[in-house]
């Protein structure tokens, strides 16, 4: 993939990992609401499956710099902001299934793997627990993921979190670039598509900045993944001295 600056007012995105349903998802945020989003001009397809989406470039700084740089006041309103653009996505009307304009796939945040589209949240976690953790094959592991996957599942359900919204669904310090008059803007709408409305909060939960703009409502779905993640984690460290053990017990007999 390669990001290339064109004169002042334009950034050329091309290669073979770029996807025209980012410039689709730019064009459908621009018709559906009133966020800053950039412009699309043109989108090509060339060679052997790569693709040229030609944008606005946003003149500003990233947030994490922005968050370094301004007081409290200006941090504080970037937040408000960002939180109700999150909000004014999630407003637009979704479609019933979970997954990218069109009922295509949606990209992963995780791996960067293509899932879906799906019928039922239910079906949209189980594969989003499959990807994220999907390294590790023992029953310890199996359990891990079983459990937390069901959690989430239930706890959704019950909060009435599982209908599919709108959702940027990459959210992070180098997607958000802060205009000089202080406005914030999302970019890179790769990943974007209909997601169950606590997805948004789950993977800002990735977000290294000291501002958070996400509901608060969905606080219990990102509890789950942290304690999903320190549990998969805790048995990584543990699983290696456990199997010594048994080396141990086998070589003693």
């Amino acid at each position: 993939m390669f990001v290339v600056r064109v004169g002042e007012h334009f950034i050329a995105k091309y290669g073979a990992n770029i996807r025209s349903i980012e410039g689709e998802n730019m064009l459908f945020v621009k018709n559906h609401t009133t966020i800053p989003v950039p412009e699309v001009y043109a989108m090509y397809t060339f060679g052997e499956g790569n693709t040229m989406i030609i944008m606005e470039f946003i003149r500003g700084t990233t947030l994490q710099r922005y968050l370094r740089t301004q007081g409290w006041q200006e941090c504080n309103a970037v937040s408000k902001e960002l939180r109700a653009q999150v909000q004014e996505l999630q407003r637009i009307p979704a479609p019933p299934y979970y997954g990218a304009l069109g009922r295509r796939p949606i990209v992963d945040a995780y791996r960067s793997r293509e899932l879906g589209p799906f019928d039922t949240s239910v079906e949209f976690v189980n594969a989003t627990f499959d990807i994220m953790f999907s390294h590790r094959s023992s029953q310890r592991f199996a359990d891990i993921k079983k459990f937390f996957s069901i959690s989430l599942n239930t706890v959704a359900t019950a909060l009435g979190h599982t209908h599919p919204v709108f959702t940027h669904g990459d959210i992070h310090e180098d997607n958000i670039i802060v205009r000089e008059d202080g406005m914030p803007v999302l970019i890179d709408y790769e990943m974007s598509g209909f997601y169950p409305a606590f997805q948004e909060g789950l993977v800002a939960e990735r977000l290294d900045a000291e501002i958070d703009f996400i509901d608060d409502k969905f606080d219990e779905e990102r509890q789950i993944i942290t304690d999903a993640h320190e549990a998969w984690v805790n048995a990584e460290i543990e699983e290696p001295s456990s199997e010594n053990e048994e080396s141990d017990s086998d070589d003693s007999q």
